[in-house]
């Protein structure tokens, strides 16, 4: 086994090569190059240092790899008792604002309420969630609740939509509310998965179900993740239900998040539905350009970026789906950037995002942006292809070629001839046609990204 006292020097640098190359074989080439491809690794006393570009390197890293690199070490046959992450403080101008504010938050005095209760991530709060018109009735719920939990007629409140649109956020913003501005003496967060094992723990390991109910005994906000998953599981159902009970009864708050309206969950007792459905149910649909404009912005200005407009177009224009996608395209582009040293301009945004949202667009068929279209407009999607000039076809049509250029990499010839064997003259001018309407009109302008964001989710 490899030690401190027994290594040369020269033997640090294939060991470590030795490491970095079953690392990529679990993490994937992509990952591996953004990652590790600039790291560097010595010992000293059983002290293992693994030299990165900077801070924001050594954060990222610690925090997501430092498992797998202690287990590759391990099975290298190093000895070590401590792993540390050390920048080697070469110009990396990109990060550091970052490094400012990493080095600023851990200094940063925390409420004494956070201290006790970490359950609430700080980043999650009001403060941060961008409101847009695809969320704001569940916003401007959430608050209410936060303000005033268990004193409002939101009582469940229940918030769904798709995955990454910020349901999470919310939860955790009014748990955090509550525990800052002391409008619940006691708050849980739980995901579904988290609250059935529990359960099952004290079932099969304590046989003491009661016990696990006692629990909720002092809770006077409960916030439930993902209840879609208690869906095929009877007993965590049962005593679900039985907590919601005591609570409602006794006017504590319950939030709920769901990726579907409750009455929507497959295998979900009738009962439990009724009871769900008694508050308020608010959705979150995918965020449009103007609100996804403005998380990049505000995300970038949170991690001390300056970044051209055009770059923050580039990225909403062709990232619709989801928040979280948003988020993890501008970490790729700053952790890019940061070790070649070059500044995020457009060109940069394209040559790094380029081949992801190409990929994206080669997944989505003509077909299938025909039939959403055609869902969302009430006629089939083999009238987009007949030869009709009625308005009620030719509109959602027109819609349908515009949404099949921007989306995909089919040529304008390839178009035309799925909607019938059109000229691709037609497709141009009708994608002209939508563009010159969406500008004017607001109301379109959302419907055709409503429909944009079904195609994109599948």
């Amino acid at each position: 086994m490899l030690n401190a006292n027994n290594a040369s020097t020269a033997a640090f640098p294939s060991l470590w090569q030795e490491c970095l190359n079953k690392i990529c074989q679990k993490i994937g080439p992509a990952s591996f190059d953004t990652w590790f491809r600039t790291t560097d690794f010595y010992i000293t006393d059983g002290h293992a240092h693994i030299l990165v570009p900077n801070q924001f390197f050594a954060d990222f890293i610690e925090e997501h790899f430092s498992g797998l690199i202690a287990e590759m070490l391990t099975e290298a046959q190093v000895s070590f008792c401590k792993i540390s992450f050390v920048p080697t403080q070469k110009d990396w101008k990109i990060v550091e604002p970052i490094c400012t504010d990493i080095r600023e938050s851990r200094v940063r005095q925390v409420p004494q309420g956070a201290e006790s209760r970490p359950q609430f991530h700080p980043n999650y709060t009001f403060d941060r969630f961008i409101v847009g018109d695809s969320n704001r009735m569940a916003h401007a719920a959430a608050l209410a609740v936060a303000e005033a939990p268990g004193k409002t007629t939101f009582n469940p409140l229940v918030i769904y939509g798709g995955t990454g649109l910020g349901k999470t956020h919310l939860l955790q913003a009014i748990g955090h509310f509550a525990q800052t501005e002391g409008t619940a003496d006691n708050a849980a967060y739980l995901t579904s998965e988290e609250f059935s094992t529990q359960y099952i723990n004290y079932v099969v390991h304590k046989k003491d179900s009661s016990s696990f109910y006692k629990k909720f005994a002092s809770i006077d906000l409960l916030l439930i993740d993902d209840i879609h998953f208690f869906s095929g599981k009877p007993g965590t159902q049962k005593e679900f239900c039985r907590i919601f009970n005591k609570l409602l009864l006794e006017r504590k708050q319950i939030v709920l998040s769901s990726d579907r309206p409750p009455d929507k969950i497959p295998d979900m007792m009738e009962h439990i539905i009724s009871r769900f459905m008694g508050g308020l149910i608010a959705d979150i649909q995918p965020p449009n350009l103007e609100t996804r404009i403005a998380i990049i912005r505000q995300k970038a200005e949170n991690d001390g970026l300056s970044l051209p407009d055009e770059v923050i177009q580039y990225i909403a224009g062709n990232i619709t789906s989801n928040v979280r996608e948003l988020e993890g395209t501008l970490i790729k582009l700053i952790a890019s950037s940061s070790f070649t040293g070059r500044d995020i301009t457009l060109e940069v945004a394209r040559e790094l995002c380029g081949d992801a949202i190409s990929a994206k667009k080669e997944r989505i068929s003509i077909r299938r942006i025909q039939q959403k279209v055609a869902d969302s407009f009430g006629i089939s999607a083999n009238q987009l292809t007949a030869h009709t000039r009625k308005r009620d076809v030719s509109f959602p049509r027109s819609i349908a070629m515009y949404l099949c250029k921007k989306l995909t990499s089919q040529s304008l010839r390839s178009i035309g001839l799925d909607f019938g064997g059109r000229d691709y003259s037609t497709v141009i001018h009708s994608c002209k046609k939508i563009d010159g309407e969406i500008a004017a009109d607001q109301e379109l302008r959302r419907k055709i990204e409503a429909i944009e964001a079904t195609i994109l989710a599948g």
